[in-house]
């Protein structure tokens, strides 16, 4: 007489699977024990060095600063030949730290002070592409190569440059004050209508602003 067949529980079906699992799993660190001893090892030495760089580069930082906190001084005392010798050996000694990349502004900024508008340009350029990690740097590195433009009479390029930096960070302080630039600048380039939506902008984006009562006896002038 047959017997009838035992019905398998979902409980033995992952005990089963469990088992089948485990083989499998031990057939492979068998077969690859070489390599995952290695790895094993390795991370240990991988966490060591990754640790050892964050301090690197935090003590890097913490230098530069310190550096940057006395070789500015020449910069607001307006000596911009010692300041831009000494922010340069800041940016050629610590690359990349947040520290270099201020001095990467103020150096645009003393050699626009100086006049040398085609240096300045430069690193107010540099700044944008290697570093832009603070926002009031980048907007007036955006707006030192717009007034790098305009002081080589270049007014139509030097709005379009403020323009952009005004609505890129449109929600800085300083935004309505690059669109007056802007403003500014179309004139000099004789496109006022390209200036009166640019006023107009100012007007209809900052209401609160302290410009907009000039800014709205300009456009009725114009």
């Amino acid at each position: 007489m047959l017997r009838p067949r035992k019905r398998i529980t979902r409980k033995e079906i992952k005990e089963d699977a469990l088992v089948t699992t485990y083989f499998k799993i031990r057939k492979y660190v068998q077969k690859h024990s070489r390599y995952l001893t290695i790895v094993l090892l390795a991370i240990p030495v991988i966490i060591i060095v990754a640790m050892m760089m964050v301090k690197s580069k935090r003590d890097a930082e913490l230098t530069a600063y310190a550096r940057l906190g006395v070789v500015i001084q020449p910069y607001h005392l307006s000596d911009y030949s010692t300041s831009i010798g000494e922010l340069t050996q800041i940016v050629d000694a610590y690359p990349g730290t947040k520290a270099a990349g201020e001095a990467v502004f103020f150096l645009g900024n003393s050699y626009f002070n100086m006049g040398n508008y085609v240096q300045a340009e430069t690193y107010y350029q540099l700044y944008i592409d290697d570093y832009s990690d603070n926002d009031l740097f980048s907007i007036s590195s955006m707006a030192g190569v717009a007034a790098c433009h305009a002081a080589q009479d270049r007014f139509y390029e030097a709005a379009l440059q403020y323009e952009k930096a005004a609505n890129r960070y449109s929600n800085l302080f300083n935004a309505p004050f690059y669109l007056k630039d802007a403003a500014r600048c179309y004139r000099l380039a004789d496109d006022v209508e390209k200036a009166k939506m640019a006023y107009q902008v100012i007007v209809d984006r900052y209401p609160n602003s302290d410009l907009k009562d000039e800014v709205e006896f300009i456009l009725e002038s114009l």
